[in-house]
């Protein structure tokens, strides 16, 4: 998947984007673009089930499968968007689901990005004029298609939108100058298929208690902390869709005399290449591209096409939701033991208003003197055995105290609450 950084700053105040690829002009290079696509931001929805150090954040996000509509432009374009320089490109387009529209006009789909699952037409636009390049012959297309806005189907393959949840403590994001500051983070993207209408995407922010912490490998948020958060979403990509070698579709390097280009890959939609003669051959088994002195595989593999920008530079980012982490409470350990004959019980408090748990452990010096486990309600208290060791017993004998082992997780020996509440309480009289 692409990297990702904030774009707070660039993509603010904007509602409506393009996720179209820019068309390549026949006369620069060869190429494939879809049709100019659009969808509305992505809206922030609400936060629940929130702990100390964790929430549940949802969003409603635009995946640009809805059914398809056309926008006429003018000849000039249409600029969709001031902020964001985004320019709709006109193209003659009838795949027979859109409206009747004559064909001198300009227009161009808005939405209609293919559902997952289904053949619904796309236009693909392919440029691929003759060349011969550092040996390489690439016969083209014939000129009537060259540069024409074609309808392909989307063959059944999985679209979907990559969406991200993003979240920053509000102190650290308002001394950032009301931007994401160096302490944003980030849960793993979750892949949305494209569907029609709206589509609802949750997460869960950070973990609480050390058990949700292993299972997620998520950080825990910080208790008692107001934080932004946000969705960004890369409106539409495809799996369904193989890393070409297009050598031929480079032309030569500058210079005197001129030296042929690298070798360059590029990542295209299967239908696409398969409405291209040139292309469909590169895929054949066995189809290899000689260039540079080198003969390498014409198919490099499976590759994520996106709808949106190729280098996955544009995305849609929703505005700022907010919530705020509770405070958390000790769990206090007594100060001196109850004991009965050669055995001895722990009080243990809980004023947090979770639960807690965990295994507090007893240190005669650097010794191991004994165990105590124990399970607490929200706002509980409770009394649990000690089990004692050896050492344990021998200064159990003489009324000695004991030193509660510190909470560290490179102790060897540590005092633990699963659900990450601070122990209080350094020592327990025998």
């Amino acid at each position: 998947m692409t990297s990702k950084f904030s774009r707070a700053a660039m993509i603010a105040g904007i509602a409506i984007g393009a996720s179209g690829l820019v068309a390549v002009p026949a006369e620069a290079a060869n190429g494939i673009s879809t049709a100019n696509y659009y969808v509305n931001n992505p809206a922030v929805g609400s936060a629940s089930t929130i702990t100390p150090e964790s929430a549940t954040v949802s969003a409603s996000i635009d995946t640009g499968g809805n059914f398809e509509s056309v926008l006429p432009v003018s000849s000039s374009g249409l600029v969709w968007s001031p902020l964001a320089g985004i320019t709709v490109t006109g193209e003659k387009w009838n795949d027979g689901t859109a409206p009747s529209l004559t064909t001198t006009g300009n227009y161009a789909p808005v939405d209609g990005i293919p559902v997952s699952g289904s053949s619904s037409n796309v236009s693909v636009t392919i440029t691929d004029a003759a060349i011969s390049n550092g040996g390489v012959n690439d016969p083209g297309i014939p000129s009537s298609e060259s540069g024409v806005p074609q309808v392909i189907s989307n063959a059944t393959a999985d679209n979907y939108s990559d969406v991200t949840f993003e979240y920053d403590p509000v102190s650290d994001y308002v001394a950032t100058g009301d931007l994401p500051g160096p302490e944003t983070n980030n849960v793993p993207d979750i892949q949305v298929p494209t569907a029609a209408g709206l589509s609802s995407v949750s997460t869960t922010l950070g973990a609480f208690g050390v058990a949700a912490q292993n299972n997620t490998g998520n950080t825990p948020l910080t208790p008692g902390t107001k934080y932004y958060y946000w969705v960004e979403q890369e409106p539409g990509a495809t799996d369904d869709a193989s890393n070409i070698d297009v050598a031929a579709w480079v032309g030569n390097t500058s210079g005197s005399p001129a030296a042929p280009a690298n070798n360059s890959y590029k990542c295209y939609p299967n239908v696409a290449i398969a409405a291209d003669p040139t292309l469909a051959a590169y895929t054949a088994a066995g189809a290899t591209v000689t260039y540079g002195g080198q003969t390498l595989p014409a198919d490099q593999g499976p590759c994520i096409y996106y709808y949106g920008n190729t280098g996955g530079a544009l995305y849609y980012q929703s505005p700022n939701g907010e919530f705020t982490t509770p405070a958390i409470g000790k769990v206090k350990i007594g100060a001196k033991a109850t004991v009965s004959g050669t055995s001895a019980s722990i009080t243990v408090t809980d004023s947090s208003a979770y639960k807690a748990g965990g295994t507090i452990d007893l240190l005669d010096g650097k010794k191991l003197a004994g165990t105590a486990k124990f399970s607490l309600q929200p706002k509980g208290s409770g009394s649990f055995k000690i089990k004692l060791t050896a050492k344990g017993k021998k200064a159990l004998s003489g009324n000695a105290s004991v030193k509660v082992a510190p909470v560290s997780a490179s102790a060897t020996i540590a005092s633990v609450s699963s659900w990450d509440q601070p122990l209080s309480g350094k020592k327990v009289k025998l």
